[in-house]
């Protein structure tokens, strides 16, 4: 079955996101598009997903048809191009997030400058800010981070391959052959066909498309389809999600 999804969303924890972008807000947005599924995935931080999970199942006991939260991440690797990473839940991303931490550049924040990195609650109440600068690289490759990532059970989709910054085509020239996965994210400005015309060599790859949203309209609408198994039709976790991607990415 196709299901209507947006799995490249920034909330409010991001600094180069709009104040606005709270779990609810995202949430709410994402229900009024009638999509299934979204990932919150903030630069370099999990912090905000708990709270949207939350928000998302309380719609859900109350028979709304909110989408199902996928806990996701997006990383800088040390090349300097962006991945994406999505979790099976969410204790498991900010596990994943206390490693990634570790493993990458400390800088204080500048909020007048680079924008505030707000932690929300589950009734969109501001419960922290994170201090650190969250959209800077890590000291990791591209495949030590891909190999992190499945340690924790999450599978690793490279960002917006067709932009002239921050993506693995433009960074490398090419997917190394080393990435072993093959679901590659393309934006919302190209397509499918357009990508193997000029990039012929990537047809063994499966295009996927996002929205990369900062602010509330950018959320997708309607959503970018997503191939998953008939069953799916009768509900589905997050955990279920991520294993059904990475089973296509992998196989």
């Amino acid at each position: 079955m196709i299901l209507s999804c947006d799995l490249h969303i920034h909330s409010a924890l991001s600094p180069c996101a709009e104040n606005d972008m709270t779990p609810g807000n995202i949430v709410m947005m994402s229900m009024l598009n009638a999509l299934d599924a979204i990932a919150l995935t903030d630069h370099g931080s999990c912090r905000n997903v708990r709270a949207a999970s939350e928000i998302s199942d309380q719609l859900r006991s109350e028979g709304q048809n909110s989408p199902r939260v996928i806990p996701g991440m997006e990383m800088e690797c040390a090349e300097g191009f962006h991945l994406l990473a999505y979790f099976p839940d969410v204790d498991t991303a900010e596990a994943f997030e206390a490693f990634y931490e570790k493993h990458r550049i400390i800088l204080p924040n500048k909020p007048d400058i680079f924008g505030q990195q707000l932690i929300f609650d589950s009734v969109d109440h501001v419960i922290g800010e994170y201090d650190q600068l969250l959209s800077v690289s890590s000291y990791l490759s591209s495949e030590e981070l891909v190999d992190a990532v499945l340690r924790f059970d999450g599978v690793v989709v490279p960002a917006h391959i067709d932009r002239d910054s921050y993506s693995m085509l433009s960074s490398l020239g090419a997917i190394p052959p080393e990435f072993n996965g093959k679901i590659l994210e393309i934006s919302s400005r190209t397509n499918a066909v357009q990508m193997l015309k000029k990039h012929p060599e990537l047809y063994r790859f499966v295009f996927v498309s996002n929205s990369d949203a900062h602010n509330l309209t950018m959320i997708a609408d309607p959503g970018f389809g997503y191939e998953f198994p008939s069953h799916f039709r009768n509900g589905f976790s997050a955990k279920d999600f991520v294993l059904s991607l990475r089973e296509q990415s992998y196989q």
